[in-house]
């Protein structure tokens, strides 16, 4: 046997022999209770048993997300829910294999038949690949359309760190199920810190999003969440919300932050994620020069101080070229680090040349900015960006697989924070904290005629007739 295969067999035996191992502190706490599961696990587990049980043709799942977002962990708990399943399976992470091991996939595939003592066209037996990373092996997309294509007793599960390299892989588009894995919503950030059960939120969490979202007018959602209040005190009993809330909005989004106690050490792991999609995730995607590089942590810096965006500016403070500034904020909306929001524009006749609005994909990125490098805005001013981060990561959680769904802001002095259109219909939203008017939300709703108008902030829960317009409380809120 060559030298070469016999060293990835012998690595290939380590990772079966333990990958139980490995994966159990994903899957198990301290006190070997298991952890809590996310939302999408779910979804995950349904396509499993269906591949198992009844020979489903969706075949192959695809993970994507922001770095931090908590895959691998949905991965490790996938491989222990086929613990007892008559299967091979094999747990990898590409990193190892290709950064240290020094192999290609193909290569680890083929040593992995010689290890089964049959090809993969000749299975017995249903395998699980279970495939962490994938982005690190330049030729996954095709390797992994190869092996999806040899056998029709293989199931694949992928997961990759920069959504740029897996979303755009024309070699598995049309084979794989693509999921998405948000940032925490509130709910699960309790789930996981206190062990709320799911089935507690469930059902109340989908009657306030249709509540807020889908209601006829402004009376209506008030009404419809006024019925909901007594679930909603009974969910929080045993929570101190604003203890819990804060703890969240700067940076309990991320769940591999939810077991750090040490603030400093959390917005250092934080940052470090930050130079990871930076360092990584970006230069391996795209051939932007080392200055260029070692530019965009001020960039992103600069995002979260500025109150006007724009792309000249930036281009004039940074010495970049405007065109070049552009595809920067392009890849890092693809990696998922910012959400762009457009301008509403032609419905508001304005300029088609106004500037987009970038907010963070979660507040714990801002938060950390503000932490560790400070701002020159007023606390009020920098926890309302960090609400709004808040709410457009909701916004992108909420109606991401609906293709009717647009989200726009209002651009024109003092306008709303968001339009979201859902269909025909308007829902005009303004953010922050503290006592907020119905000032911008009628200035907003003057031009763009919506269903109702919507005030997310601390307030109670309140609504005007006249105005058609409605004040949510965040702690309402953020159970949708």
């Amino acid at each position: 046997m060559p030298l070469e295969k016999e060293k990835i067999q012998n690595f290939l035996n380590e990772q079966i022999a333990q990958a139980d191992f490995r994966t159990r502190a994903y899957v198990y706490d301290r006190d070997g209770k298991l952890r809590p599961r996310r939302d999408i696990f779910q979804n995950i587990t349904r396509h499993i048993h269906k591949f198992y049980s009844e020979k489903s043709t969706i075949r192959w799942i695809t993970l994507t997300g922001l770095r931090g977002a908590g895959k691998t962990t949905v991965l490790s708990q996938a491989y222990d829910f086929i613990r007892n399943l008559d299967c091979h399976k094999l747990f990898l992470s590409l990193d190892q294999t290709s950064q240290i091991l020094g192999v290609s996939l193909p290569e680890v595939i083929s040593a992995y038949e010689d290890l089964l003592g049959k090809s993969l066209e000749m299975l017995d037996r249903p395998l699980f690949l279970f495939l962490d990373e994938v982005q690190y092996d330049e030729k996954w997309g095709i390797t992994l359309k190869s092996i999806y294509d040899r056998s029709e007793n293989i199931f694949i599960f992928s997961t990759g760190s920069s959504a740029l390299l897996m979303n755009k892989n024309k070699d598995i588009v049309r084979r794989t199920v693509y999921e998405k894995l948000f940032p925490l919503s509130f709910c699960e950030y309790l789930k996981i810190k206190h062990k709320k059960h799911p089935d507690e939120n469930r059902d109340l969490s989908q009657e306030i999003s249709r509540a807020i979202f889908f209601s006829k007018n402004a009376k209506d959602a008030y009404s419809q969440l006024q019925k909901l209040q007594r679930n909603i005190t009974k969910y929080y009993a045993g929570i101190i919300y604003r203890h819990e809330f804060k703890k969240y909005l700067y940076y309990g989004s991320l769940p591999y932050m939810l077991t750090v106690d040490n603030e400093a050490i959390i917005y250092d792991q934080i940052s470090k994620t930050m130079d990871r999609v930076v360092a990584m995730d970006i230069r391996s995607a795209k051939n932007f020069t080392s200055d260029i590089i070692s530019k965009i942590p001020r960039i992103l810096y600069a995002v979260a101080d500025m109150d006007a965006f724009n792309f000249s500016t930036l281009s004039e403070a940074f010495q970049i070229s405007r065109p070049k500034v552009m595809e920067i904020f392009d890849f890092l909306e693809q990696t998922e680090v910012l959400h762009r929001i457009y301008p509403h524009g032609s419905h508001l006749g304005q300029e088609a040349r106004k500037p987009s609005k970038y907010l963070f994909s979660s507040p714990a990125f801002r938060a950390m900015y503000y932490k560790m490098v400070g701002n020159i805005i007023s606390p009020e001013n920098a926890k309302g960006r960090l609400l709004e981060d808040l709410v457009g990561m909701y916004l992108y959680r909420l109606f991401a697989k609906n293709p009717e769904v647009s989200f726009t802001y209002d651009s024109a002095q003092g306008g709303a924070d968001f339009i979201v259109g859902i269909g025909g219909r308007k829902i005009v939203i303004e953010v922050g904290s503290g006592q907020k008017s119905y000032r911008q939300v009628i200035s907003t709703a003057k031009k763009v005629k919506p269903a109702y108008s919507l005030i997310i902030s601390d307030e109670e829960l309140e609504f005007s007739e006249e105005l058609n317009a409605l004040k949510v409380p965040f702690n309402i809120f953020v159970l949708a």
